[in-house]
């Protein structure tokens, strides 16, 4: 493979995601804007095997140009990025309005009081997409409680539109909040931002919402659109909550996965989460799973998520049998 110098800047991205691991590249992967994400992925899927040396040497440019740079500005942007990236938009925008004086620049913030059951009376007759606005600026405690108070059929399409939803104009967003304001009689004046919602608000919500209001808006979401009912539940429990699961539990998943995956799904994983499948096995099945991973050596990180998401199936599959209940309102589980 070419030297550094030789690179483009994405293949070197690509290079840097594998060199430096799943667990330390993913909050480097969700910072980026939808397009950069897209363009590195590609990169990756399409990388092949990479040698170690190039890999190594692409990790200490990144280093040494990162050693040279100037520390950004203190100031009310940096702090504000800080936030957002650690707690979370509405918290980065509530503190940040905290400190200015300014507290009237969370959208809807005027819905923070209200009971849920309140809220979702006067939001019963608006159009769904609407509904789901309004649920994707709130916190996911309200939102699962306004909408474990609107009817069936609403709930549904509420949850399909806040799956899809991506950004929102600042106008479209104004025009909304100002007639809900109306309807709720608040004299509040708001700061009005780009919306959020999209696939990580829902699921945000359907961890807290009761498992009935849960089971409700994906079986709706799998009759409008599978493949977005696909990634939400593969979204709800991901391969590093298996850390998660108590020893009884963990041994149930290790009865029903393939066992020539794990070395492979195994790969690159976190150490809480290798221990926690190893310390579940027989002695022998452990030495045999240590030395397969060994003998594995490079893998391509596509290969390594197609193993994971078969045991995930697995999990799945023991959910959906009553075999393991997940409690997805909280870190417990119990089988």
């Amino acid at each position: 493979m070419s030297d550094v110098a030789s690179l483009s800047a994405r293949r070197k991205a690509a290079i840097l995601m594998l060199r430096v691991g799943t667990e330390h590249a993913a909050p480097l992967l969700r910072s980026l804007r939808r397009s950069e994400l897209n363009a590195i992925v590609e990169e990756v899927a399409s990388l092949g095997r990479v040698d170690l040396r190039l890999a190594d040497a692409v990790l200490r440019e990144f280093v040494e140009t990162a050693e040279g740079e100037a520390l950004p500005a203190g100031d009310q942007e940096t702090a504000y990025a800080y936030l957002e990236s650690t707690f979370g938009e509405r918290t980065a925008r509530e503190v940040m309005g905290e400190l200015s004086g300014d507290a009237n620049t969370i959208p809807f913030q005027f819905l923070d009081n209200l009971e849920p059951e309140v809220i979702a009376e006067n939001l019963d007759g608006e159009q769904p997409q609407t509904i789901a606005l309004v649920l994707s600026h709130l916190t996911p405690e309200l939102s699962a409680g306004i909408i474990a108070h609107l009817p069936s059929e609403t709930v549904v399409q509420v949850g399909f539109r806040l799956g899809m939803m991506e950004r929102v104009t600042a106008d479209a967003l104004e025009a909304v909040e100002n007639g809900l304001r109306h309807r709720f009689s608040a004299v509040l004046e708001n700061k009005l931002l780009d919306a959020t919602g999209g696939i990580d608000s829902l699921v945000e919500l359907l961890t807290l919402a009761d498992k009935p209001v849960e089971e409700m808006i994906m079986g709706g979401l799998a009759e409008v659109d599978a493949d977005l009912a696909a990634e939400v539940r593969a979204k709800m429990f991901v391969f590093a909550d298996l850390q998660l699961l108590d020893d009884r539990q963990m041994q149930t998943v290790l009865r029903t996965v393939d066992a020539s995956r794990l070395p492979l799904a195994l790969k690159g994983t976190a150490d809480v989460v290798r221990d926690k499948v190893l310390n579940n096995m027989s002695t022998r099945a452990r030495e045999n799973l240590l030395d397969e991973m060994d003998l594995l050596g490079s893998v391509r990180m596509t290969d390594v998520e197609e193993a994971q998401n078969e045991v995930l199936e697995s999990v799945r599959a023991l959910e959906e049998s009553g075999d393991l209940v997940i409690n997805r309102g909280g870190n417990d589980f119990v089988t």
